[in-house]
C-alpha cells in the first residue's frame, strides 16, 4: 500500500460489456435473471421516472484497474506525554477491510470506485488535514472541491476509521453515475470518547479516457440533528423500531421535520411485514432524477430507498416468488402507495411498478401525498411542474396515485 497521498484515480483500459434488454410482462410482474457474468436484462422501453437512465445507452462499466482501495493512513509518532490531548485519545483500531460487492452487481467497477473512495476519506490519523485527506483520492482543481466537502466528517485531532455497508446506485447515464454509498463512520476524540455515526454518501463518476473517475463528491451526508421532543406518533414509531435500519443521515432527515408523515405512517406499516434496511430518505441522494431537470421525490420527503429486507440484498434476491417480490406485489395493492421501482414493472411500462437498470439494487417506494405535504415541498423549490396545484386538494386529501 502506497502513502496516504495516494490517489485512487486509476487508468486502464476500459472493459466492454453489455446488458442484453429484456422485455417486462405487463400482469403478475416478471424477473430480470441474472446472466453468467452478472448482468441483468433491462426493458428497453421502460420509463425510470426516478431514474434518469436510458437502458439503451447505459451499459458501460469501464474498469478502474489495480483499484489500489483505501491508502493506509501514515504512521505517527507516538503522543507526546505533555501532550494532554494526544494522550488523551483512545487506540485507534486497524483499518477495516474493503467492501466485498455481490457477484450479482450492476456496474461494479463504478460501485466499486465509489466504496473505496467512501472509505478512504474516513480512514485517517489525528495530524491528517482535510487537504491530506482530499489528495488521497483526488488531484488537481478536484482536490479543493473534495476537501471543502469534508468539513462535517473531518474532525482535527481526532482518528477516523470507515467501513462500508452498501452501495447503492443514485443514477447513471451513459457516462455518468451517482453511487450513494451507506458507510460507517467509528471516530476517536482527544477527550478519550469513541462515537459511531452511519452516513449516506453522494459520489458522483464520470467515464474519462475509458475509465471510472471520481467527478465530485456531492454529499457526505449531512450534520447532526438533535431529536426534538415533538416528534410525531409516526416519526417515534420509524425512530424506535428494531426492525428499521436507518442511517443517522435518515435520521436527522426526521427530526429535522424533512420527511413526510405520510412516508413516515407507511414505514411503520411496512415494518410491521418485514425488516428492512434503508439507504436515504433525502439527505445523500442527488436533487433532481439523475440526468434530468425532474426533482427527486426524495426532496420532497416523499420517497424512501431500501437496499435489503430481512436478510436477504435486493441484488441477490430477484427471482419471482422471493422474498423481495412478494414484498413488492404487497406495496402494489396498498392505496398510500403512489410508485414503487424494484426490479419488475408488475403492471407493465408507464404504471406504478416500474424498472430500469438502476432499481436492481434497491425498492423506491414513494408514499401519497396530502395538500399539507405538497405546500411544504413548494416551499422547499420540490414541487414538480406535473404535480397537482395544492389548492386544489382538501386540506386532509391525499393525491391520487398515477
Amino acid at each position: 500500500m502506497t502513502s496516504s497521498r495516494r490517489s485512487l484515480l486509476v487508468r486502464a483500459s476500459l472493459v466492454a460489456c453489455s446488458l442484453t434488454l429484456l422485455a417486462v410482462a405487463c400482469s403478475g410482474g416478471s424477473s430480470l435473471p441474472s446472466g453468467a457474468d452478472g448482468s441483468d436484462g433491462i426493458p428497453a422501453d421502460e420509463p425510470t421516472p426516478d431514474a434518469g437512465t436510458d437502458p439503451d445507452e447505459v451499459d458501460p462499466d469501464p474498469d478502474v484497474g489495480d483499484d489500489p482501495g483505501p491508502a493506509e493512513p501514515d504512521p505517527t509518532e507516538p503522543p507526546d506525554p505533555a501532550d494532554d490531548a494526544a494522550a488523551a485519545l483512545p487506540p485507534a483500531p486497524d483499518p477495516a477491510p474493503l467492501f466485498e460487492l455481490s457477484a450479482d452487481e450492476v456496474l461494479p467497477n463504478a460501485k466499486r470506485l465509489a466504496s473505496d473512495i467512501v472509505q478512504s476519506l474516513l480512514t485517517y490519523e489525528p495530524d491528517t488535514t482535510a487537504e491530506d485527506l482530499a489528495a488521497t483520492v483526488a488531484t488537481g482543481p478536484l482536490t479543493t472541491q473534495v476537501a471543502g466537502a469534508l468539513g462535517p466528517i473531518h474532525h482535527t485531532g481526532s482518528w477516523s476509521r470507515g467501513e462500508i455497508v452498501y452501495p447503492q446506485l443514485g443514477g447513471a447515464t451513459a457516462t455518468d453515475t451517482s453511487v450513494m454509498v451507506v458507510a460507517e463512520q467509528t471516530i476517536g476524540s482527544p477527550d478519550g470518547q469513541v462515537r459511531t455515526e452511519r452516513r449516506t454518501f453522494d459520489v458522483r463518476l464520470t467515464i474519462a479516457d475509458e475509465v471510472w473517475v471520481l467527478d465530485e463528491v456531492a454529499s457526505v451526508g449531512g450534520v447532526p440533528v438533535p431529536r426534538p421532543d415533538d416528534l410525531s406518533v409516526a416519526a417515534r414509531a420509524v425512530l424506535d423500531d428494531p426492525r428499521i435500519e436507518l442511517p443517522d443521515s435518515a435520521v436527522w432527515d426526521i427530526h429535522a421535520g424533512i420527511t413526510a408523515e405520510s412516508l413516515l405512517r407507511l414505514m411503520a406499516q411496512m415494518a410491521e411485514h418485514t425488516p428492512y434496511g434503508v439507504i436515504v430518505l433525502e439527505t445523500g441522494h442527488p436533487f433532481n432524477v439523475f440526468g434530468t431537470d425532474r426533482v427527486s421525490r426524495h426532496m420532497a420527503g416523499l420517497a424512501v430507498d431500501l437496499y435489503r429486507l430481512d436478510g436477504p440484498l435486493v441484488i441477490d434476491d430477484r427471482e419471482q416468488g422471493g422474498e423481495t417480490h412478494a414484498f413488492v406485489e404487497w406495496l402494489y395493492e396498498r392505496d398510500d402507495v403512489r410508485v414503487i421501482g424494484s426490479p419488475w414493472a408488475l403492471d407493465g411500462f408507464g404504471g406504478r411498478s416500474f424498472t430500469d437498470l438502476v432499481h436492481q439494487d434497491h425498492l423506491h417506494i414513494e408514499s401519497v401525498p396530502t395538500r399539507a405535504e405538497l405546500e411544504a415541498a413548494a416551499a422547499r423549490g420540490a414541487l414538480r411542474s406535473d404535480d397537482p396545484d395544492p389548492r386544489e386538494l382538501g386540506a386532509d386529501d391525499p393525491q391520487p396515485g398515477e
